[in-house]
Parts: structure tokens; sequence; C-alpha cells
């Protein structure tokens, strides 16, 4: 069994993804974090997370005021499901910094 760790900045120098999974025999066998973080106001800051906290693959939306939005995703193979989560953040990325900024910057409602 083995773990597998990266950090991948994006092209901004202030996004970044996080990503920490197990691997046994070529599967994945439990999904640490694949996180997006955003270098907001002098500091990093979580905005989107996937993970198996709670007992169940869910993604976690991150609130300025500390809550969470939490949505169950449907895991039929995990291998599939790390794929899919890398993917959304690497394709939103840009619209859940927007959304987190509008909020803590006090421009959304």
């Amino acid at each position: 069994m083995g773990e597998k760790y990266w950090i991948q900045d994006f092209e901004t120098g202030l996004d970044r993804l996080r990503v920490h999974f197990v691997i046994e025999h070529g599967h994945v066998e439990a999904i640490i974090v694949i996180q997006y973080e955003a270098y907001i106001d002098g500091r990093w800051r979580a905005i989107v997370r996937f993970d198996e906290a709670h007992e169940f693959f869910h993604r976690d939306i991150m609130l300025p005021s500390g809550e969470q939005t939490k949505t169950a995703e449907l895991v039929e193979d995990k291998g599939v499901a790390l794929t899919q989560a890398i993917e959304d953040i690497k394709r939103y990325w840009r619209s859940y910094r927007k959304t987190y900024e509008d909020k803590y910057y006090g421009k959304a409602k």
C-alpha cells in the first residue's frame, strides 16, 4: 500500500490543487483529499474539497464564514471518483474562486 500526494500550482501562482490518496495493487483504496486552494488576502484558503471523511465521498464548498456546503457524490469506483474530482477542480476553479471572493468581499448575497 502506498500514499500518493502532490500539490499542483495553477498558472496564476495564487491557486493550487492538493491531491492525497492511497493506492494498493494499482487501485485507489482511499481518497484522503482533493482540494482547491486559493491565496486570498495574505493566506491560502480551502475553497472546494472532495474527500471520504464522514464515511462517504462528498464535495465541500467552503464559505468565508467557515461554514461548508456538503454534497454527497456517487462513487462506484474510487479511481474514477478521484479523476472526476481532479477534473472538476481544474475545469471550475475560476468559478469557485469568484464565488468565494464575491462572498468574502461582500459582493454577493
